[in-house]
């Protein structure tokens, strides 16, 4: 029996908001910095954004051709 199984790259967006109390934006940021994963990730927002096939290659490294 053949695999007809293929290998692909899925990318995910994962949106969710924060109301927090901070003297300034930094610490704002550091707030939910310290959160947990389950924290960070109750009640969000997610979303396939695609889910493309590799052909073997790594979807997100740069080549250094392509850099230059």
């Amino acid at each position: 029996m053949k695999n007809n199984k293929r290998e692909y790259c899925v990318g995910v967006k994962i949106i969710n908001c924060f109301y927090v109390e901070a003297e300034n934006r930094d610490e704002a940021e550091q707030i939910v910095r310290e959160y947990d994963p389950y924290e960070t990730l109750d009640d969000c927002d997610f979303n396939i954004a695609y889910a493309d096939p590799t052909n073997g290659e790594i979807a997100w490294k740069i080549k250094a051709d392509e850099v230059n």
